[in-house]
């Protein structure tokens, strides 16, 4: 099963990070005897904000999940919250832009990354 989703119709936006355009979510259900493994894929472009610099920046994202489920007495199975609950943990806890992010002044708050204050030690 293969679907685009609107990402606010799975409040998959926070503060500092959503999803610019649809996400692109492919699940493969198996089961195995009582259990029912569900093998997911998210992707979708992203725009975050940098936990140094504060500046807004787009990337590809792009996650592997693998769930299971007891299939016992079941007849219908939803993964739609386990699957909002992955993508949320594979969420980094700081972004950063770049790796090599100089952030903000903390006296004056210029980007260090754009050019440098009169605070900025050489």
């Amino acid at each position: 099963m293969s679907e685009s989703v609107d990402p606010a119709q799975m409040d998959l936006g926070t503060l500092d990070r959503s999803f610019t355009a649809p996400v692109q979510v492919t699940a493969q259900f198996q089961k195995q005897n009582d259990t029912v493994l569900v093998h997911v894929t998210v992707a979708g472009p992203i725009e975050e904000l940098c936990g140094r610099c504060l500046e807004r920046s787009g990337r590809a994202y792009a996650e592997e999940f693998l769930l299971d489920y007891s299939a016992k007495d079941q007849q219908e199975l939803d993964v739609t919250d386990d699957v909002r609950q992955e993508i949320f943990l594979s969420y980094p806890v700081k972004f950063l832009c770049r790796e090599d992010c100089q952030g903000l002044c903390p006296q004056c708050g210029t980007n260090l990354n754009e050019r440098r204050c009169q605070h900025a030690s050489a």
